[in-house]
Formats: structure tokens, sequence, C-alpha cells
């Protein structure tokens, strides 16, 4: 059969409609589907109403781009963006919203490469490609513009009118569909990705201009001249779900390279968010995770401008894809380009150049005698490319998923290979505890671990991370928390590690950090909130005889 070489755009609109429709959206069908009752004649005609609604709706929407010199390149965007979504929700569960819009705007093409599989071009292909190529294929009959408006017009009043005769005729059944699936707004493509843009958009428009300074009050009492400089060190992981720790019960010995390092294990600390554009920003600012919003601590200054403010000496040395705009204001060096032939392969680099470039801020801490914080961003288990993550000589579990298509590996593979990474991560951490301790009589040092968010293993067949934090698994929520002080930094700030201890089952999260960071370094400043300080907690059980904090 020939195809048509020219097609009126009212049909072309009806048929990518449809194509996105059936095409694009098994998950929304799916998801949608397990929650009817199908012996129902009721829910199949109600299911009908859904899928006849839906399809003049992203008609309509190939219909507004179907202008002269517009439609083709627009068209064809809208089926490859449409594809690529179907993909990733089909493939990993991921839901789309305007976090996940926010992370995949802010990624780097490293991460992007480890998400390119055979998987996905094939889909591309088929989805995106096979449909766009007809496209441009075919003239496109538009007709007068004043009869063009009118066929617009004609096929929104149709739209409307379908979606209020089905909304009245079954307002029980959508009612409870829009309740107790939530996702499925998320599902539904390629709606989702417009919606995630627009709400990115609109949470943008709405952030102030000017950056709001907090904190400005900030300071602290002088360093005594014969006290040793205080160095906190915080090491932010990357991917680390709580589950897989064996400080916190996990049956594998992933964290055996911390097993005598003195470290307390806080095992109930939840995230602010299920990713790094949400949670990064989040952990550091003083809005707490109730208030947060990305546009609010973006037009708003962070606890490292706070400590920077009270004198301290502040830097981020990062191996991921950058602080997301959390040490804009501060020195900071990306060590993910680094050369070292022993920790990079000229795409990245593991997290041990971390500890290379810790011991170059240490000894200038040092050096310089006053009080720092460094930051470590770590690349830590980012996904799908687990397997990347850590060097030959910490694969202590096997077999392993050496592939980023991680949903076609079984279960005890892929297990096996995010918990290399742990492992990894828990050597790099004793790594940094070896180099602080060996300090030991020139400064005193804390260690500060945690994670920005968790992952999910396939768990229900969800992968990776991402999902809204309302609907999150707790393998997405749950993060490790870990702290090491020298025997000096226990003196100095009044907390001994057993009394930390006692203190860590509680229940702790993201909005810990700012108020511990702040304490750790005595700034007095409005913003400073002790309820929420970890060291004021421990503190309050303090053992006898355990010296006063110094005066600096």
């Amino acid at each position: 059969m020939r195809l048509p070489r020219q097609v009126p755009a009212a049909s072309l609109s009806w048929l990518a409609g449809l194509w996105m429709l059936a095409i694009d959206n098994p998950a929304f069908w799916r998801t949608l589907w397990a929650g009817r009752d199908v012996s129902s004649s009721r829910s199949l005609f109600a299911l009908a109403g859904v899928a006849l609604v839906l399809w003049a709706l992203l008609s309509l929407m190939v219909r507004l781009l179907c202008w002269p010199r517009l439609a083709k390149p627009a068209i064809v965007v809208l089926l490859l963006v449409a594809a690529a979504a179907a993909h990733f929700i089909g493939s990993y569960g991921i839901l789309i919203d305007k976090g996940m819009i926010r992370n995949v705007l802010q990624t780097d093409w490293r991460e992007a490469g480890d998400l390119v599989s055979l998987p996905l071009l094939i889909d591309l292909a088929l989805r995106g490609l096979l449909p766009a190529a007809l496209v441009v294929a075919l003239r496109i009959e538009f007709g007068p513009w004043r009869a063009a408006t009118m066929g617009i017009a004609r096929h929104a009043a149709l739209t409307i009118g379908l979606a209020l005769a089905f909304a009245a005729t079954f307002y029980g059944d959508y009612a409870s569909a829009a309740r107790n699936q939530r996702e499925l707004r998320h599902l539904l493509t390629p709606t989702n990705v417009l919606n995630g843009f627009y709400g990115l958009w609109k949470e943008r428009s709405r952030a102030d201009v000017k950056l709001t300074q907090v904190g400005e009050d900030a300071r602290r009492a002088p360093m005594l001249p014969q006290a040793r400089p205080l160095l906190v060190v915080l090491v932010v992981g990357e991917t680390a779900r709580a589950a897989n720790f064996s400080l916190g019960g996990y049956g594998r010995p992933t964290n055996q390279a911390l097993a005598d390092k003195e470290v307390v294990y806080f095992p109930n600390v939840t995230a602010c968010g299920t990713d790094t554009a949400t949670s990064l920003p989040c952990m550091f600012s003083d809005l707490g995770a109730e208030r947060f919003s990305a546009a609010a601590a973006g037009a708003r200054e962070n606890v490292l401008d706070i400590l920077a403010r009270a004198g301290v000496s502040v830097r981020w040395l990062d191996n991921n894809s950058g602080c997301k705009g959390v040490c804009r204001r501060v020195p900071s060096a990306d060590l993910s380009r680094s050369t070292d032939p022993a920790l990079c392969d000229g795409r990245e680099c593991l997290d041990g150049v971390l500890v290379n470039g810790l011991r170059e801020g240490l000894a200038t801490s040092v050096r310089a005698g006053a009080d720092g914080l460094i930051v470590l961003h770590m690349k830590g288990s980012h996904g799908p490319a687990y397997h990347r993550r850590y060097p030959p000589s910490s694969r202590r579990f096997e077999p392993t998923c050496d592939t980023n298509e991680i949903q076609r590996c079984s279960q005890d593979a892929l297990r096996n290979t995010y918990d290399n990474g742990i492992v990894y991560t828990s050597e790099v951490l004793a790594q940094t505890i070896d180099l602080l301790a060996a300090q030991a009589d020139r400064v005193d040092s804390v260690l500060l671990y945690v994670s920005d968010h968790g992952e999910s293993l396939g768990e229900k067949g969800v992968y990776l991370h991402g999902l809204p934090r309302i609907m999150a698994p707790a393998e997405q929520t749950s993060i490790p928390m870990i702290a090491w002080l020298s025997a000096g930094a226990q003196q100095r700030l009044g907390v001994s590690r057993a009394a930390l201890q006692q203190t860590a089952s509680k229940s702790y999260s993201h909005d810990n950090l700012a108020p511990t960071l702040l304490g750790s370094f005595g700034v007095q400043t409005r913003a400073y909130r002790a309820e929420l300080d970890l060291l004021v907690q421990a503190r309050a059980v303090r053992e006898p005889g355990l010296g006063d904090r110094a005066s600096r």
C-alpha cells in the first residue's frame, strides 16, 4: 500500500496523537488498567472514555504545532521526546515531573553517557525516528490560516466536550483514580515532560532576582592562640542507601573498611529529596525540607556562605556533576577532570581523587592555621553504571552486573555490583579518616558523611531514583550518615564518641546538617537552630570528666 504524499494537518495530528497514546504510553495504560475492575462493563466504558479524551488532547497538542515552517521540526522533536520518556519510564520505572526535568538539565555528559544503551537506541529508532521520518517525508496540507484556526477551535471544542461528557458520566471512577493513582499524571507521555518544564519555569520565574542574605549577624569568638585549627571534612555521598550499609545491620560486610575506625553510624536518617538537584541545595539551606524549593534556595545564601562570612575557610572539591549552585560563592575545584592514571580513565575518576584533593587542602589549612570546612562531593554509587564506581580491588561480591542495562541483570548480580560500590565508598572514607588521624597533633578534625538520596534496585520494578518524595519508597529516602571525631576535636567540642553514639539512634534528616556545621564552628547567628545540632544533643549526655568546649 502506497502512503499518500500529502496529508491534511488535521489528519496528521490525529495520527500522531494516536501513535503517542498507543506506542509511548504502555506504563500509563498498565497502571490505569491495574486499578480498575475489568470485569465491570462500566469500568471498561470509563477506560474507553479516558482513551478518547486523551487521543483528542494529544492530537490537539500536535494540531497547535501545524503551521508552515514550524510543523515538521516541532512534531519531530515531540515524537523523539515522547519516545525517550517512554523508554526511561518503561525501563527504570521512573516518573517524570519537574524534579526529573531539573535533573536532566543539570546532568553532565558523563552521567548522560551512562544511560545510553542499545535498548534506548532501538526504542528511539522505532518509537521516535520511524514516525518522525514519515512526518518529514509527507507534504502537510495546511490550508488558509483562517480555516486552520477554525479547525483548531473545533478540535479544542470537541476535546472539551468529550472531557465534560465522560467526566459527568464517570465522575466517581475518575475521581477515585486521580486520588489513588497520583502517579498517572507523571506517566502520561509527553504531557508529563511538558508539565515538568512548565513547573520548572514557573518555579524559577517566582524566585527573587536579588540574592537574599542569610545569617548577616554571623560571628565567632576569636580563636585561642595556642589552639590547633579545627577542620571539618564533610563528605557528601551520592546515591547511597541505608539499606545496604552493614553498619546499620545489613547482612553483608559492605563497611568492613570502617570497622576499626571508631565511627558513629546514624541508622535513621531521611533525605530531603530523591535526586541530587533537590537534596544537595536542601541539605545546605536554612529552609528545611518542609519549606524547601529549588527556586527559593537558589535565591538565598546557604550555610557555606554563613560560615565564610564568619571567618571559616570553606572549600568545595567535586567529583560529581557539580554542586547545583551550592558552592557558587566559595572556592571550588572540579577533580572529576583529574588525569591521575590510577584513578581516572579519561572519562571520569574514582572517588579516591577526593582523598588526594583533601591531602593538598589539609596541608594548606595546617599552614594557614585557620579553621576550615572542606566538602568532598562524591560520585558514590551513581547508576545505572554501578560497575564503573569502584576499582577491581573493591570487587568483593560476584557475579556482577557490568552493564548500564541494569534491568536485564539478575537481582543478585545487580545487588552485588551496587554493594561493591558501597565497599569502595567505605574504603575512601577510611582513607580520609586515616589522613586526618595522621595530623592529630596539628589539627583537630571532624568527618561527617551523609548521602544525598538513596536508590531503588528493582524493588517492585523501580530502578534508580528521582520519584516524587510523596510517593518514593524508603530505598530512595532512607540514607546513611556517619561521624568521626579526633580526640582533640572531641575535647574541643565537648562531645565524646560514646555520647554521640547514645543519640545516634534518634530520627534525623538533612535538616540537621546546616545547624551541626554552624555549631561545630561556634557560629552565633539567628539562622542557627540549636535543637537540630547533633553536637548539642550529644552534649546533653556527655560523660563526666570531658572538658568544656574551647572558646574560639
